[in-house]
């Protein structure tokens, strides 16, 4: 069955709503500047960086079989989460309902009337049921399955001073032990809820696509990452 998506892990036919439409399957554009040159055909191409893209619209068409759950509907299908959609499992976007929902015609009675709820969604798809991997050891080979560098989380628990390279990325922890975390989407490092910022140099770790070499120097002993896999 395709008639579903879900918001913030609630599915839409929990509240009686069902899906007619499901968005279409799009990928998203670059981000990029065209120059038309003085006697030059076509336009200069010039991107804003690799693998940067724009935001983009999704939109289903939904009916509602239940009128009863309309206050509980407006409650939840508002500000920003993570939707999955039925046509396109297996992952998610990180996205925000945009549009003003209007009910009127269903409330005039016609609870069959359909209705649209958009989602402006970031560009990248997120594999789910991804396990997390577990690094003993330097030297350590993980692969990226995506089609896109991934933003990852690293757990680093440390007793000394380290050295920590990540692919193409270089990073030292110093003046701490225990675990830390590595948050590349927040760019903060930070242990039990406190900032450690000033105790990390260097780039934070990105997995590019492909196999990436994971190598420390130093006091580590183990560093456990959530990988964020991601697609476009």
């Amino acid at each position: 069955m395709t008639d579903w998506f879900e918001w913030n892990g609630k599915r839409c036919t929990d509240y009686g709503i069902h899906v007619i439409q499901q968005p279409e399957i799009v990928r998203p554009a670059e981000r990029a500047t065209f120059t038309s040159v003085p006697g030059r055909s076509g336009t200069l191409t010039t991107l804003e960086g690799n693998d940067v893209y724009d935001d983009f619209i999704l939109s289903v068409e939904c009916f509602i079989t239940d009128l009863n759950k309309l206050t509980a509907i407006c409650g939840w299908l508002r500000g920003d989460g993570k939707v999955t959609f039925a046509n396109k499992q297996g992952g998610f976007y990180y996205a925000r309902i945009v549009n003003q929902i209007s009910f009127e015609q269903v409330l005039r009675g016609r609870p069959h009337r359909t209705f649209a709820v958009n989602f402006r969604c970031q560009p990248f798809f997120y594999l789910t049921g991804v396990p997390d991997i577990t690094i003993n050891s330097s030297y350590q080979i993980v692969n990226n399955p995506g089609n896109v560098f991934s933003e990852p989380v690293l757990r680093v628990t440390l007793y000394a001073n380290s050295y920590i390279t990540v692919g193409a990325t270089y990073f030292e922890l110093t003046g701490i032990t225990g675990t830390i975390q590595i948050n590349t989407p927040l760019m903060e490092t930070f242990m039990n809820y406190m900032s450690y910022n000033a105790c990390m140099r260097g780039e934070y770790p990105r997995f590019l696509t492909g196999n990436n070499i994971v190598t420390w120097s130093g006091g580590v002993s183990q560093i456990v990452v959530t990988p964020n896999w991601r697609m476009v």
